[in-house]
């Protein structure tokens, strides 16, 4: 399998040929990473910064494509959404923003998935310390059904 780093600035348009000119019609896997602080010692290749690892396929050739992509700014890190281009990449993206904290830009929904509203921090980050701000809390939250209903096509799809 073929593994591709993507810089930001350029990562929608290559996601977009690769979806175009490949083929890669379906995204079978995006994970957060976070592959920490560059240092001086680090070999050349070594990944670094808060960033995604998207797995691609193509249903029409059988290719398979990893592509990574990382920001250093651990302030304010940002990427491109690719939810227009690979409709699963909505919830996958939201993910990533509740545990690591990466918003991406132009993503219809930029909003927690799974933690509660009031949590501080981004618990799969390196640097993470959970129960400074985090301490173990027995109240309910406030019920806020802010849940989107969708529904499907018989192939799966999101019916628009």
């Amino acid at each position: 399998m073929e593994i591709k780093y993507i810089e930001p600035s350029v990562l929608h348009d290559e996601m977009l040929r690769l979806r175009k000119e490949k083929q890669m019609d379906f995204l079978e896997c995006l994970s957060g990473m976070d592959w920490g602080i560059p240092d001086e010692k680090d070999a050349p290749d070594t990944p670094r910064g808060l960033g995604v690892v998207y797995l691609l396929e193509s249903t029409v050739t059988g290719e398979r494509i990893a592509v990574r992509t990382a920001t250093l700014n651990r302030e304010h890190p940002e990427l491109p959404s690719v939810s227009d281009i690979w409709k699963a990449a909505d919830f996958n993206e939201r993910e990533v923003y509740d545990f690591y904290g990466i918003v991406f830009i132009g993503h219809p929904d930029m909003r927690r998935l799974y933690l509660r509203n009031d949590w501080v921090g981004y618990p799969m980050r390196k640097d993470n310390e959970p129960e400074k701000d985090n301490p173990l809390r027995m109240d309910n939250e406030e019920t806020v059904d802010t849940t989107m209903e969708l529904e499907l096509n018989p192939d799966g799809s999101i019916k628009n």
